[in-house]
């Protein structure tokens, strides 16, 4: 009795093993938001979903919401899943997973990727940090929430143009700063911040104003690339890009001198042909 209860243990023990490698042999998917994983309420937004086989089921799920499931079939290596007219009960964490033909357990799931939908909180305000002991090359962009610091939330810096935050806090404060290191003309551009809700219903604000910067090539007097911000007006959408007022001003002068130049050749060109016609006709 006691032989085959070792081997039924043994037998189970065999299984269980091979079910963990028939897992594990199903790498983690990556899910990813376009056009952006923070959005306007109304807005459509299409999750996609990576995995490393082709034509698999793919799984989208939820997180705290264990009835919130979508399947489908991928194409290729990808399965989107559209989410349209989109509502503050529609943010939150979202993951995938997907199964093969032949296995008969889902994936291990991918990261969570958290939805964003704006405008149920006010809006925090964005400004660079000053101090007498800023490292050359660095900023920091300080992000001010409207809060009494008692609840937790979420604060993500924003750039223009690019679909996921560049850096997320975990904050019961109502402020905190990002860091940008070694900033070089790749960082410029407009960025903001927002906060939501680090816990269900996870409501979210609407973005800060942006911030514009923009850095030169060109060193500063201590050896630095130049970095210069300045505040737009509006909160979203496509905010001018930055400028170099030097340059537009050089160009804008460089025309009007070609543009004088050749007026004062016409001129010159026309006067000379009337004297020479005053000078034939007397002699004819």
């Amino acid at each position: 009795m006691e032989a085959e209860l070792l081997c039924l243990l043994f037998l189970r023990l065999c299984l269980g093993y091979e079910n963990e490698e028939k897992n594990d042999k199903l790498p983690r998917p990556f899910l990813s938001a376009w056009p952006s994983s923070v959005v306007r309420p109304k807005s459509n937004v299409t999750l996609q979903c990576w995995t490393h086989f082709q034509n698999v089921t793919v799984m989208l799920g939820k997180v705290h919401d264990s009835e919130y499931q979508q399947e489908q079939s991928s194409v290729g290596r990808e399965a989107e899943f559209p989410l349209t007219d989109l509502q503050p009960e529609d943010a939150g964490g979202y993951f995938c997973a997907y199964k093969t033909a032949a296995s008969l357990e889902w994936s291990r799931r991918s990261q969570n990727l958290q939805l964003v939908v704006t405008g149920s909180l006010q809006e925090p305000s964005l400004s660079v940090k000053s101090t007498s002991t800023m490292t050359p090359g660095h900023r920091t962009l300080h992000c001010l929430i409207p809060s009494n610091g008692s609840e937790c939330f979420m604060i993500a810096l924003l750039k223009t143009g690019i679909p996921e935050p560049l850096q997320t806090k975990k904050e019961r404060n109502n402020q905190t700063d990002f860091m940008l290191w070694n900033v070089t003309s790749k960082d410029s551009g407009n960025y903001s911040c927002i906060h939501y809700q680090c816990n269900w219903p996870h409501l979210g604000s609407s973005p800060s104003h942006s911030l514009q910067i923009w850095v030169t090539d060109e060193p500063s007097v201590s050896g630095t690339p130049s970095l210069k911000t300045d505040r737009v007006g509006g909160d979203e959408g496509n905010p001018p890009e930055p400028a170099d007022t030097g340059r537009i001003f050089l160009a804008t002068f460089s025309c009007l001198c070609i543009s004088l130049l050749f007026i004062s050749i016409f001129l010159i060109y026309r006067c000379t042909q009337r004297g020479s016609s005053h000078e034939e006709s007397p002699k004819r």
